[in-house]
């Protein structure tokens, strides 16, 4: 009983660290994670793993190295940021994979991006034509930037010197049967009028999934009992 008590205690302190650390460093997606990023997070998991699973280890040694760890990570990131030749030595360096409809072949290499990997980046961006494509580049994150031919790009309202409307926003009100009596407040909408609102709609709140408010004040619903049309099969 007294090594699940510990285990659990280490568990929560261990989690709660990590968590305090990634805050005050900074959020990143795991795939926007820097090189250096990525080995000082698996390090510090790795810490965090043998403090939970191993009983010699002391906690306050464990803290220490995560603490340590943390710190080292915000003041690289901070060079980082103070310094162009440190960043750059720190993160990998954009680079062209396909110029003018034309792969290049030794830059992959480079970056050890397999063809097929590229071809699927590609596709995941809606391009299944290489040709479409005027500049392709490998961003130091892993992700592909893409600049498609003038002529294949599509056709916006200033192309065409037409007054474009302005977006229209929803705003969401409803969450499932339950009004968000803040969303309505910064809307501009009095407590009366909320009161009021809910008073009258009482009984239709339960039936409603989502609703949402546009910048008109029109109501967009959509209720508990919608079913799939069966469009994606047709």
């Amino acid at each position: 009983m007294e090594f699940i008590t510990t285990t659990l205690i280490k568990v929560f302190i261990t989690v709660m660290t990590l968590m305090a650390i990634v805050l005050f460093t900074g959020y990143r997606r795991l795939g926007d994670l820097t090189p250096f990023d990525f080995v000082i997070s698996v390090t510090m998991g790795a810490v965090a793993g043998s403090l939970i699973i191993e009983p010699n280890v002391g906690i306050s040694n464990a803290l220490i190295a995560i603490f340590t760890l943390g710190f080292l990570k915000m003041l690289i990131s901070w060079l980082s940021i103070k310094s162009r030749f440190l960043n750059n030595q720190m993160n990998f360096k954009p680079i062209v994979v396909i110029e003018n409809g034309l792969i290049i072949k030794k830059n992959l290499a480079k970056v050890r991006l397999p063809l097929e990997s590229l071809l699927q980046m590609l596709r995941e961006k809606g391009i299944f034509d290489v040709t479409c494509v005027e500049l392709a580049v490998l961003e130091s994150m892993g992700n592909l930037s893409v600049l498609k031919k003038a002529e294949h790009q599509a056709i916006t309202p200033q192309d065409l010197n037409v007054i474009s409307l302005p977006n229209t926003i929803l705003t969401p009100v409803i969450f499932e049967g339950k009004l968000r009596e803040n969303a309505l407040q910064k809307l501009g909408f009095s407590q009366e009028e909320i009161a009021e609102f809910k008073e009258k709609n009482k009984e239709k709140l339960k039936e409603i999934f989502i609703a949402f408010l546009d910048q008109n004040n029109k109501f967009h619903i959509i209720n508990e009992d919608i079913e799939e049309q069966g469009l994606f099969w047709k």
